[in-house]
């Protein structure tokens, strides 16, 4: 009878190492889809954040093109560059063809979204196709939107070469608003 009792004092509940295991592998899933999430949604703004700025940045650049202004600061006359909030975004102009320059930090690295201003007389027919960049008509200037896998017009539509500083567009296509799909 002892041995019975004894044994009986024994059974304990709790869990059991395997289920912890489970419990925190399911939490650690759990996280990292949050997380990614979470992260997705933060670069989407700082995107919209800079692409705000990059409006303005285009209607300098326009204006300096049509009052056919330009010095040592070439297309980028009275433009000074922006940076977002912890550095999360910057918008330039490159000055010698008048790129607006968009790099943000997605994910921990930069990508870069160019918005090209375009000489008179290319069309936007000539601009744009189905796998081809966006274009878009700004105050009577044409730009096009290069973003990841798009490749950067001939020169000889440009306003002016791309300078060596301007890094290759790189944003993917799922971050970046309609008017550059």
């Amino acid at each position: 009878m002892n041995r019975r009792a004894s044994s009986s004092y024994r059974h304990q509940s709790g869990f059991t190492l395997i289920q912890v295991m489970a419990i925190l592998g399911l939490l650690g899933v759990v996280l990292t889809v949050a997380t990614s999430g979470y992260l997705t949604h933060q670069s989407k703004h700082y995107i919209k954040e800079a692409l705000l700025e990059a409006v303005q940045a285009r209607q300098v650049v326009t204006q300096n093109i049509k009052s056919g202004v330009q010095d040592d600061k070439g297309w980028s006359k009275g433009y000074i560059s922006k940076q977002g909030e912890n550095h999360s975004w910057t918008v330039d102009i490159d000055p010698t063809s008048g790129a607006v320059i968009v790099t943000v930090w997605t994910l921990m690295k930069p990508a870069t979204l160019l918005w090209v201003p375009l000489k008179e007389g290319s069309s936007k027919e000539e601009t744009v196709n189905q796998a081809g960049p966006k274009s878009l008509n700004e105050a009577g200037q044409s730009w096009i939107c290069l973003i990841q896998g798009d490749s950067i017009p001939d020169a000889t539509r440009l306003m002016g070469p791309l300078s060596s500083q301007v890094p290759p567009p790189g944003l993917s296509p799922d971050l970046v608003s309609s008017d550059c799909r």
